[in-house]
C-alpha cells in the first residue's frame, strides 16, 4: 500500500496499461514512417517520369537517306550491272567535243534526240542482269513499249536513277533495293532499235540529270 491509504498496482496489471498507453504512440510513429516513405517515393517516382520526358530523343535518321550502307559509310555508285558491260550510247554533254556529241544521239523517226544517260550493251549483244547502282526504295515501275519498260528507285538527298529496256522486271513499286540487287535483264526499245538488247540509265539530282560516267566509284557528297 503507497502512502495515504492508496493501493498501488500490481506489476503486471501495471505494465499492461504502460503498454496500451505505449501502442498509439507506436501506431502514429509507424503512420508517420509510412506516409513519409510514400511521399517520398511519389516525388522520386515523378522525378523519374520528368527525367525521361525532358531527356533529349536523339535525331533519327531521315528514312529516305538509303545510300548509307550497313556498315555506316556512304555508298559509292556503281554501274547498273554486274556485267561486263559497253557503251552503246553516251550521255550527251553540252561542253564535249562534237564527236563526243554525236555519240550521244538517239535516232527515232528521222529525229535526233540528246541522250540524258547511258546505253549499256554487251558485246556479244546477249541479255544481261540489271542491278540496283545505289540501295533505295522503288519508286515506280511501268510496262513501256516504248521505252522498253521502265523502273524508277529514290536513293535519298534528292537522287533518282531511273532505268529503260527492262525485262524480266523482279520489283514493284515501294520494294526496298540493295545495292547490288537484281531489279531484270536487258531487253529492247521502240525508243532505241538500233541500241539492241541494252539497258538504258540515267541519274538525277535535285531535278537535273547527271553524266553517270563520272559518278561511279564515288559517294553522293562527292557529286559534281
Amino acid at each position: 500500500m503507497n502512502e495515504g491509504g492508496k493501493k498501488s498496482l500490481p506489476p503486471k496489471l501495471k505494465d499492461f496499461f504502460m503498454k496500451r498507453r505505449a501502442l498509439p504512440a507506436i501506431y502514429l510513429a509507424c503512420a508517420i514512417l509510412l506516409i513519409s516513405s510514400l511521399m517520398m517515393y511519389e516525388v522520386m517516382d515523378r522525378d523519374k517520369d520528368e527525367t525521361a520526358v525532358t531527356e533529349p530523343v536523339p535525331a533519327s535518321n531521315d528514312m529516305n537517306d538509303t545510300t548509307i550502307s550497313v556498315n555506316g559509310t556512304p555508298e559509292k555508285m556503281s554501274k547498273p550491272s554486274n556485267a561486263e558491260v559497253i557503251v552503246k550510247t553516251s550521255f550527251y554533254d553540252e561542253k564535249a567535243a562534237e564527236d563526243d556529241q554525236q555519240k550521244a544521239l538517239v535516232v527515232y523517226n528521222d529525229t535526233y534526240y540528246e541522250s540524258s544517260g547511258i546505253d549499256y550493251v554487251l558485246e556479244n549483244g546477249k541479255t544481261f542482269d540489271v542491278t540496283a547502282p545505289l540501295s533505295g526504295t522503288v519508286t515506280d515501275v511501268r510496262e513501256d513499249a516504248f521505252l522498253g519498260n521502265y523502273i524508277e528507285i529514290d536513293h535519298g538527298d534528292s537522287i533518282l536513277t531511273t532505268f529503260q529496256s527492262v525485262t524480266d522486271i523482279q520489283v514493284k513499286k515501294g520494294d526496298k533495293v540493295k545495292q547490288g540487287d537484281k531489279l531484270g535483264e536487258a531487253g529492247r526499245s521502240l525508243m532505241n532499235e538500233s541500241a539492241g538488247i541494252h539497258v538504258h540509265f540515267e541519274v538525277e539530282k535535285d531535278g537535273s540529270a547527271l553524266n553517270p560516267n563520272t559518278l561511279y566509284g564515288k559517294a553522293a557528297a562527292e557529286w559534281k
